[in-house]
């Protein structure tokens, strides 16, 4: 059923909203995660005066806009009249970025490599280690064990323990709990 003149335009005030506590939200200073960008950070300015400022991008539609496909066909032809070119180069005044090392400094960490450390999950640990004490290396009875919830097969658990082997840190730490329980 169409709601009448009257029900669509009036708007209701909303209670639910504490409109204190959201100003006071809003008002709070932003949490950086990068050290470089925090400490360059201007309190009294806006978000995009500050990420500019840094020579950083608000908008990147802004930053780097597509032209038009008519302005890119008035490019590409020329006016034949006067033999001239038409420019679609963004018009507009560009600042300078003032703080220029926070950008360099995010390029600088963007091109290092990260190596990853290669870990398991612990309920991955816990399998691999309960077929292993349990079993030693015997795959077929590992694939044979109530606790196979997946259903590997043989080939599959020697892959998961090989795994397990090739990750030093947990790896090591298990063989020292290991050692501990021989000896006491």
């Amino acid at each position: 059923m169409a709601k009448n003149k009257k029900q669509r335009g009036r708007q209701k005030f909303d209670y639910a909203k504490d409109r204190k506590k959201q100003w006071k939200k809003s008002k709070k200073k932003v949490k950086i995660g990068h050290r470089g960008v925090e400490a360059a950070w201007d309190d009294r300015k806006s978000v995009s005066q500050n990420l500019r400022d840094m020579g950083l991008s608000h908008d990147v539609n802004k930053t780097i806009p597509l032209p038009k496909t008519r302005d890119m066909m008035a490019k590409v032809y020329q006016d034949k009249d006067e033999g001239m070119e038409v420019d679609v180069s963004p018009s507009g005044k560009s600042k300078k970025a003032k703080k220029l090392h926070v950008m360099k400094q995010l390029e600088q960490e963007a091109n290092t490599p990260q190596e990853g450390i290669p870990r398991l999950s612990t309920e991955m640990v816990r399998y691999c280690t309960y077929m292993m004490d349990k079993y030693g290396e015997d795959y077929v009875a590992m694939a044979r064990d109530v606790k196979n919830y997946y259903q590997d097969t043989p080939k599959q658990i020697r892959r998961k323990i090989m795994r397990f082997k090739s990750i030093p840190d947990q790896y090591q730490e298990y063989l020292k709990q290991k050692e501990t329980l021989m000896s006491s």
